[in-house]
């Protein structure tokens, strides 16, 4: 990947907190700004045979140089939109050459205008 491909700067988010009751919730920071990335919506109409409705399924994914260190824990945030997205997954991209991979994050927004 690279800089060639990357279409946003993102802000990595991590950080938890322990409640009053001693129970874990997230207390986001940030941990990485401006991190080149290249990210990406696809759409792709199925065809649900129980209801004969056609369903609309988007996919989110991202693409981050290694040297990060993202975590399946962290939240991406892009500043230019407001738009967070949490982790789903993390993906070491395969590779040949014994350079360090890219990492993919398959993603799902958790704020922001969508529809």
């Amino acid at each position: 990947m690279g800089a060639e491909t990357a279409n946003v700067a993102v802000t990595i988010m991590r950080g938890t907190t322990t409640d009053p009751y001693g129970d874990t919730q997230d207390d986001l920071q940030p941990f990485a700004q401006g991190v080149p990335a290249t990210l990406v919506e696809t759409a792709q109409v199925v065809f649900d045979p129980g209801s004969q409705i056609p369903r609309t399924v988007r996919a989110i994914t991202c693409i981050v140089p290694s040297f990060i260190g993202v975590l399946d824990t962290d939240q991406i945030q892009v500043p230019a939109t407001g738009d967070t997205f949490m982790i789903e997954d993390v993906v070491t991209q395969p590779n040949l050459t014994g350079a360090p991979a890219d990492v993919k994050l398959i993603l799902r927004r958790v704020t922001g205008t969508g529809t």
